[in-house]
């Protein structure tokens, strides 16, 4: 799935262009009036005049005096770095009466007419004798005389038009509509941000709710025991991760539905089978005590046989209760375990050489050491109930051999990081898919057996117990009438 932003991310972002859309509005709002004032070119008292409209022509006069006084400190220069001559400041004025002169050095630098420049100098002292610079503007005109401090320069304006404040150069409706016009966009501003808003709130809530839907119904479909529909996972973000955990989870209680039914099924099965190898020898048992009270047994000789068989049955049961108890206590982990770090290739050399003699005839016990002989195989067990495993395998091989003769090979090797240990008989064998079931209780392959005394079904099981104690695994190979082979693989420790 492609990797997307975060909700974390998402928000983060929506946040940021919030913010940014209005200040982009705002720099293009002021942009637009800078570069539009700007592109008015000559007419720079005119932009004044849109912001203070009640100067009227003052603002022009008094651009065109404040660039001769600059022209004349030589504080405006141009690339050379020479003091710029400002004849595109001094249209407006002019085109108003206006007439100015600049003089450096005894050479002329500005006039507005050509060869005026001295007389023009001469006529501001005529009207203002006195100072060295002069900025008088009254009902009789404009006298504007300044002078550098080395008075190198000198820069000179008169103008005829009196100082009057008139409405400006701007209409009082241009105002109203320039006021209109500045509403209109602050609106709409303010609509766009308002729908850029809504729009990331939609879009930010729409992604984020959908899945949170999409949870909560699955949720209640899990709340209701469907655990059979998966949970949608739309997203790769928090809100997936969620969703994936969700699916997890519904998948982890359908498996547990599935164990607690296989456990319901094993626990009937289990009932059954303790019920069925129960019921036959106390009908056994009922039989011949039967016989003995209607005098069936009617000489000591037949008492005798009859008793010892109800001690026989007897004795069955028991060891069948045993057993049983055996796999509750197995199963409830109550069983205590005296925990050792053994060799294992010697515990399977003696287990074999003790057992020879108590062998059937016919039937043969060997071991077969794979090992490399350079190192001893350790393992963590508790010595008895390993050999309750090695008797419980055995046992099975003896009671299922094909005929009179039969074989059983305890094989030690090695299996990638894993210490093995199999147990490879000659005998009739499973059909390979009944193999996985022989380690379940009272599992028996032929199902019209009757006889307790032929097994009871639990060997296997309490094999397969005492073996996942001890940390390791086991399953069943085999083939109908190829024999069985029982594989026990058990976590390596430090070998000798």
């Amino acid at each position: 799935m492609k990797r997307q932003l975060s909700v974390r991310q998402r928000f983060l972002l929506q946040n940021i262009v919030l913010v940014l859309v209005p200040i982009l509005l705002l720099v293009l709002l002021g942009s637009g009036i800078y570069y539009g004032l700007r592109a008015t070119g000559n007419f720079r008292d005119r932009e004044m005049e849109l912001l203070w409209p009640e100067a009227g022509s003052a603002v022009t006069v008094e651009l065109a005096i404040s660039h001769l006084r600059a022209h004349v400190d030589k504080s405006e220069l141009d690339e050379m770095g020479k003091p710029t001559v400002p004849r595109r400041y001094f249209a407006s004025a002019e085109a108003m009466g206006m007439r100015g002169a600049i003089v450096n050095d005894g050479v002329v630098a500005y006039e507005t007419e050509p060869g005026t420049a001295q007389a023009l100098i001469a006529a501001t002292y005529a009207r203002v004798p006195t100072g060295r610079n002069v900025y008088l503007w009254d009902d009789n005109g404009l006298v504007f005389r300044y002078q550098s401090a080395d008075g190198s320069s000198i820069a000179a304006a008169v103008m005829d038009v009196p100082f009057v404040i008139d409405e400006g150069y701007f209409p009082k409706h241009v105002n109203r509509l320039l006021e209109k016009v500045l509403l209109l966009v602050v609106l709409l501003g303010a609509a766009i941000i308002v729908g850029v808003g809504y729009a990331l709130a939609r879009s930010g809530s729409h992604q984020i709710l959908r899945p949170l839907d999409a949870l909560r119904q699955s949720a209640r479909r899990i709340g209701a025991g469907d655990y059979d529909t998966p949970v949608p996972v739309y997203r790769a973000d928090e809100l997936g991760e969620t969703a994936a955990v969700f699916e997890d989870m519904r998948q982890q209680l359908r498996a547990d539905r599935e164990l607690r039914k296989r456990y319901e099924h094993n626990r009937q099965e289990l009932m059954a089978g303790i019920a069925h190898d129960l019921a036959t020898p106390l009908t056994k048992i009922q039989g011949f005590t039967e016989g003995i009270i209607d005098g069936i047994a009617d000489t000591p000789e037949k008492q005798r046989r009859y008793l010892e068989r109800v001690h026989s049955t007897s004795k069955q049961m028991e060891a069948l209760v045993r057993r049983l108890f055996l796999v509750s206590k197995l199963e409830l982990g109550q069983v205590a375990f005296q925990w050792q770090q053994l060799p294992v290739r010697h515990l399977l050399q003696d287990y074999v050489a003790e057992q020879q003699e108590s062998l059937p005839a016919g039937f043969t016990l060997a071991f077969t050491d794979d090992w490399p002989t350079d190192s001893e195989p350790v393992l963590r067990l508790d010595k008895a109930q390993f050999h309750r495993v090695l008797d419980n395998l055995l046992s099975n091989s003896i009671r299922y051999r094909a005929g009179e003769t039969g074989s059983l090979t305890l094989r030690l090797y090695a299996t990638g990081k894993r210490l093995a240990i199999s147990a490879q008989d000659t005998g009739r064998g499973v059909a390979p898919e009944e193999a996985g079931h022989l380690f379940e209780s009272f599992y028996r392959t032929d199902k019209a057996r009757v006889d307790v005394a032929g097994g009871s079904g639990l060997g296997l099981a309490i094999v397969r117990h005492i073996v996942q104690t001890m940390q390791g695994n086991i399953h069943a190979e085999s083939n109908l009438g190829a024999g069985l082979n029982i594989i026990m693989t058990f976590p390596r420790t430090a070998e000798q």
